[in-house]
């Protein structure tokens, strides 16, 4: 007893430490105290900022009587103070003889009402320790579990009464008919139904009219209709739900017969019946009928807002805005003055028709009639601003919402966030955010997803990983569409503003989550691209080596990934990401195949190459050109003319045309192999063949074989013949000719050469050691005076020429030195060349002489002179 009075003495002062210490005290003693005495300790703590849990671990363990914790566990089951519910079921398992049937009760029915995830284990733990609860009990469980919509824990309370009862009664089917009502699971209270026939359940009007409801609800008018005509005594709500499921279906003539035959039943109709069958008007959109029936509710005075509202609506979806004027005078004569919803209605009609001023007139005349706009009414406004979005409507609906003091609704974040984002106002984007947490609302998952695009669009980063840090330091708990949503509006938004660390940190964060993400490839994607484009790609290839086993990327992102390692040299990297693919069960494709070989050829592993090439056979896919020229490239830099040749032969049996690059490829071969008759053969052929235009590049390569041949003079001749085959020679053609030239130390080609290139504006173009090593040439031969006036005319064009080079020419020419160079190392000057350039003439392949014949004996440059009617390229000049 001193004990209690020194408990009862705190208890009294309001002083909860010395409360907890007498009652610890207490304890200790071994003296039990009442669950009521410790119910007040625990209230007058958690009042003072105390936890209650903390006050029981406080008490010696076996403390606890079996009374006391029944007493605490009704306490904390009607306060929902689930901790400490924990707390003393923790507390009582030191009992030997358990929880008492109150006790269990308690905690059951705090568990159902809290939504308790653990709630099963709890109830079936219970019943393993011989706990037997009452029909009555499982019935207020199951219906407690409607609030808070803990669907498992309903179903199992009412499959455990089946096994134990062997019948389910029409009270706990009823509860369980109100949890799925609360969870809008109309698709398994339409399966009750079913469950309740085969047990013969005898149902009640109450449950009739939750089936019904359930049956429309989840689109089953059959059903709706069964049961309707199976009640035997159907009930007013039994008919709106009809008449409700009728206006769903379209099917307006079976609710107005509905109406009608409920009209002339004994049931009394009333306003609430005769709005369901005008929403049904509205739904159909039947402007006709609903004027009818209108007529009809007036005349039996059965209409108020509600009828009112519903026939604007109708009006106004139907173009009738003069007659909607006279509507709301007939409501104001009637004493049914507009409500919001009539307001909200008018707003949304003139903003639907781009009637911005209409609209704020409507708003202004709202607020007249004392009608206080609401979230709808601003939701509605920035929905209709939205596609033409101005700055002062924002700012008038922001104003108007403090004005009235709107509590905004998640609806009205999003659309003003939406409106501000549209703006591309970063400012006005957080300063409305600002406004908004001031009044304590809390942006959802989607209204930040949309804030950090905005930010990160508006190259933001540092508000962007504001919010991000911001809702990684909220502690709230995420579905997994929102995670997502977040996830790729916070990579996009980093991407946007070219921190790809950050993004692909983002992304490295979320591996946990990825395997759950149906947008993670596509995501990663993006971040590859990004990579690759900022010649970053790396960073992207090292977040795939550490996410890689968290989800399945595409095929293009495969490709992207194996084009990056092949062109850094890595092939090793680029076959495991190869084989990835196959792990993952993603199709290789031509382009996969195509890069890879490309790879290897380039690299010359010929041989794995062409391991690849006979993989792709197996799997049916047919090589491109691209494809058969990397590998003929391949083959041409190891000098293996006959697989060469066995793959151009696979080639044209495959029907894909030889091209350009084809035959460059097979002249640079056969020129490595000194075959300059094969050479010259293939170019001939293969363009007739084939039909199309030997391009550049090919004659360019046809004259760097000759060269590499000790054959000039076939070099030039090919230079000469390429405007006959209506080819223009470009920059490489004429560093290709000079480099010979020079190197066969043939002066006036060299300069003709370089005339040429001069008169085609190809110039520019030339690599200035050649241009300066032409020049010192000339100037070394004695020739200034050749190079003097070339100088000139180079210098017009622009051309960058060293200053060792101009100062050459220049002091050559001021000497007037015209020979410098002994007499054995003077080449003769063709005098033809001197009178024109080398493409002028007009030559032809395909004569007797024609590309293919013998090799022309050594000849000096000088007896290569241009003559008119000379043989064709690559043929041996006439001689005069």
């Amino acid at each position: 007893a001193a004990y209690e009075l020194r408990v009862r003495a705190a208890l009294e002062a309001q002083t909860a430490d010395d409360a907890v210490c007498a009652l610890v005290e207490m304890s200790s003693g071994g003296v039990f105290a009442s669950g009521a005495v410790i119910a007040a300790v625990i209230e007058l703590s958690a009042r003072q900022g105390g936890a209650g849990v903390q006050v029981l671990r406080k008490l010696p363990c076996g403390s606890l009587s079996m009374d006391a914790a029944a007493h605490l566990l009704q306490r904390a089951a009607a306060c929902l103070d689930m901790d400490l519910v924990r707390e003393v079921c923790r507390c009582a398992a030191g009992l030997s003889m358990g929880l008492p049937s109150s006790g269990c009760e308690a905690v059951l029915k705090a568990c159902a009402s809290a939504g308790e995830g653990s709630a099963i284990e709890v109830f079936d733990d219970f019943a393993q320790c011989g706990f037997e609860p009452q029909e009555s009990l499982l019935t207020a469980v199951v219906s407690m579990c409607a609030d808070s919509k803990h669907v498992p824990l309903a179903e199992h309370v009412v499959a455990y009464s089946r096994k134990a009862h062997g019948r389910v009664t029409l009270s706990l089917y009823a509860a369980l008919i109100k949890v799925y009502g609360q969870a809008r699971l109309w698709h398994k209270t339409c399966d009750l139904y079913e469950a309740m026939k085969r047990e013969g359940v005898a149902l009640d009007t109450v449950a009739f009219g939750a089936l019904i409801k359930a049956a429309v609800e989840s689109g089953r008018p059959e059903l709706a209709r069964e049961l309707f005509h199976e009640s035997g005594n159907p009930d007013l709500l039994n008919y709106m739900s009809l008449i409700r499921s009728a206006g769903r279906e379209r099917d307006l003539p079976k609710a107005l017969r509905l109406l009608e035959e409920l009209e002339r039943s004994p049931i009394s109709v009333d306003a609430t019946t005769y709005n369901c069958a005008l929403e049904a008007c509205a739904m159909c959109n039947d402007r006709a009928s609903a004027e009818d029936l209108f007529r009809r509710m007036s005349a039996n005075s059965q209409v108020d807002v509600v009828s009112y509202n519903t026939y604007l609506k109708v009006l106004l979806s139907t173009g009738a805005h003069a007659q909607a004027s006279a509507v709301l005078r007939e409501m104001s004569s009637r004493g049914l003055p507009p409500n919001a919803v009539t307001y909200n209605s008018l707003i949304r009609d003139a903003v639907t028709r781009q009637d911005t001023d209409r609209a704020w007139s409507i708003v202004q005349a709202m607020e007249r009639a004392g009608v206080r706009p609401d979230a709808f009414t601003c939701s509605i406004l920035m929905k209709g601003f939205k596609h033409n979005p101005a700055a002062a409507d924002v700012d008038r609906t922001i104003a108007m919402i403090q004005r009235e003091k709107i509590v905004p609704d998640e609806v009205l974040v999003n659309c003003l966030l939406d409106v501000c984002v549209r703006l591309r106002d970063p400012q006005r984007l957080t300063h409305v955010l600002e406004q908004f947490r001031a009044t304590g609302v809390v942006p959802s998952m989607h209204a930040y997803a949309t804030l950090i695009r905005a930010y990160g669009h508006a190259h933001r980063c540092d508000n962007v990983w504001e919010l991000w840090r911001e809702l990684q330091n909220g502690g709230r708990e995420w579905a997994t569409s929102q995670h997502e949503e977040v996830f790729a509006a916070m990579v996009e938004a980093c991407l946007a503003g070219g921190d790809l660390r950050g993004g692909l940190s983002v992304f490295r964060d979320a591996r946990e989550h990825l395997a759950a993400f149906p947008r993670a490839a596509s995501i990663f994607a993006a971040c590859v691209k990004a990579c690759v484009q900022s010649k970053q790609a790396q960073l992207a290839l090292d977040v795939y080596s550490d996410t890689k086993d968290d989800f399945v990327c595409g095929k293009i992102t495969y490709n992207t990934l194996v084009d990056v390692l092949v062109r850094q040299g890595d092939m090793g990297r680029a076959g495991e990401v190869f084989r990835d693919m196959a792990l993952k069960n993603v199709t290789p494709d031509l382009i996969t195949y195509s890069t890879l070989i490309k790879g290897h050829c380039s690299r010359g592993d010929l041989e794995q190459g062409l391991q690849l090439l006979g993989q792709m056979h197996r799997r049916g896919i047919k090589p491109d050109a691209v494809l058969f020229n990397s590998i003929l490239d391949g083959c041409a830099h190891k000098q293996m003319r006959s697989l060469t040749e066995q793959v151009l032969r696979d080639m044209e049996a495959a029907e894909i045309a030889p091209s350009n690059f084809t035959i460059s490829i097979l002249v640079k071969l056969y020129g490595r192999c000194g075959d300059l008759q094969a050479a010259f053969r293939v170019v001939e052929a293969y363009p007739a063949k084939y039909g199309f235009q030997v391009n550049a590049q090919v004659f360019t390569c046809l004259m760097s074989a000759c060269i590499a041949n000790g054959a000039l003079p076939r070099a030039i001749e090919v230079y000469k013949g390429m405007p006959s085959r209506g080819c223009t020679p470009d920059a490489k053609t004429y560093q290709t000719l000079l480099i010979g030239c020079l190197r066969a130390n043939d002066l006036e080609s060299v300069a003709q050469g370089l005339a040429d290139a001069l008169a085609s504006g190809c110039a520019g173009r030339l690599e200035n050691d050649v241009v300066d090593s032409a020049l010192l040439m000339m100037v070394r031969r004695g020739r200034a005076d050749m190079a003097a006036p070339l100088l000139d005319e180079i210098i017009r064009h622009g051309v960058h020429i060293s200053d060792r080079a101009v100062g050459a020419v220049r002091r050559g020419a001021a000497l007037g030195e015209t020979s410098a160079a002994s007499p054995e190392c003077e080449t003769p000057t063709p005098a033809s060349w001197r009178r024109s350039s080398f493409g002028s003439d007009r030559g032809r392949f395909g004569s007797s002489d024609s590309l293919g014949g013998g090799r022309p004996e050594p000849r000096s440059a000088g007896s290569y002179a241009r003559r008119d009617g000379r043989g064709p390229i690559g043929a041996a000049p006439r001689r005069s």
